[in-house]
């Protein structure tokens, strides 16, 4: 169980900074509620969008 916990807090920016479909830089937004973190990227070039709990 202790390792499953250890990749939840991976860090993941340097995987999540550049867009799967096509390449371009993302654009991060963060907001905090209570003690989860939500992280949503988004793509300005091909629009694609998606959101990590932190």
């Amino acid at each position: 169980m202790k390792d499953k916990c250890e990749k939840q807090q991976m860090d993941r920016s340097l995987f999540d900074q550049k867009c799967v479909t096509c390449g371009t830089w993302m654009v991060s937004t963060e907001k905090k509620v209570n003690d989860v973190t939500t992280i949503t990227y988004s793509c300005p070039e091909c629009g694609l969008t998606y959101t990590v709990d932190k």
